[in-house]
């Protein structure tokens, strides 16, 4: 994960009330920033920017299955 998104994360949860060691531990996710795999259809063209969502363990899976309706490329 990019280190500013993972602080940014760290530091919402902070002030959303969790301790340090809670806001630290909880699950985050990453917006990628790489070139897409060409490999699938629809990812788009070489050197284009995605905008994939990736989760880490301990995220809902049916909060996962929410976002999906309404993002484009949930991973």
């Amino acid at each position: 994960m990019p280190q500013p998104q993972g602080q940014v994360q760290v530091l919402l949860n902070i002030l959303r009330g969790f301790g340090p060691q809670a806001a630290l531990d909880a699950p985050r996710f990453c917006i990628s920033s790489g070139p897409p795999n060409v490999d699938i259809m629809n990812a788009g063209r070489p050197g284009d920017i995605n905008s994939e969502v990736y989760f880490e363990d301990g995220i809902l899976p049916e909060t996962v299955e929410q976002l999906r309706g309404t993002l484009p490329s949930i991973i």
